[in-house]
């Protein structure tokens, strides 16, 4: 398996003057603990998809103690782009390297619980899937799910008021996805296909999940520990209430 990193986005809702995914939370960034989750579940080909200050990844990969083979795409349309332009970038690269195999689609700035993560890439078998958590109260920025009754993805979005509830609950993509290998090509012909559609590359990754011909199953973990790291709101939340409760080998 292959996993792709997004990580081009500058945080401007952070004020920060680097990367999210090179925010330090406890002991290394964001990235860090992605890269050793995914060492961990036997990752070692990664590609991080950059764009703003990307020099700061370069500076710092070269100082960690890694295994993975970890590749820089770089993102030169960060301002005007959207996640879904830098994973097309991430894909045309694997289709030029010829690396066949699976994906595993993450965004930067996210931490989580190592055991479900280990779960879900490592023992999950649906190769299509999608990683999602219950949305929990006073929970904001969600990217909602709306999901079929043998548990696929019908729909996803961040207007809550397109979704229906399942269970009596929202579900929400927390940001971590398999794809298979078979996927690569409907993936990079829906993209160039939304480029084209508005001559804009300003486009979410998100949205296409619920526009391929395959299925992308739907696997639930209630009360995951997790966060992601979008403003300063978010930022205290994480290292308040979730960073003390992760179960993290450090």
């Amino acid at each position: 398996m292959v996993a792709i990193i997004l990580a081009a986005g500058c945080g401007k809702r952070l004020q920060i003057n680097k990367p999210k995914g090179m925010l330090n939370i406890g002991c290394q960034p964001l990235i860090k603990y992605s890269i050793d989750s995914l060492e961990s579940c036997g990752i070692t080909k990664i590609i991080i998809v950059t764009g703003f200050a990307a020099d700061s990844y370069e500076r710092y990969l070269i100082t960690i103690n890694t295994k993975a083979d970890i590749k820089l795409v770089h993102n030169e349309s960060f301002n005007t782009s959207g996640s879904l332009y830098s994973l097309d970038l991430a894909l045309s690269y694997i289709e030029n390297q010829n690396l066949s195999d699976d994906l595993v689609i993450m965004d930067s700035d996210i931490i989580y619980n190592r055991d479900e993560f280990m779960d879900f890439i490592a023992k999950n078998n649906d190769r299509n899937a999608i990683m999602a958590s219950n949305v929990i109260e006073g929970r904001y920025d969600a990217c909602y799910l709306e999901i079929g009754t043998d548990d696929s993805l019908l729909k996803i979005s961040k207007n809550v008021n397109y979704i229906s509830k399942n269970e009596g609950f929202y579900w929400e993509h927390i940001g971590i996805v398999k794809s298979s290998e078979q996927s690569i090509k409907e993936l990079i012909t829906y993209s160039k296909k939304m480029f084209r559609s508005n001559n804009s590359l300003h486009h979410e990754y998100d949205y296409a999940f619920e526009n391929l011909s395959r299925k992308y199953k739907i696997i639930k973990y209630p009360d995951y520990i997790w966060s992601e790291v979008d403003d300063n709101t978010q930022l205290h939340y994480l290292i308040t209430n979730i960073y003390p409760k992760l179960n993290l080998p450090y």
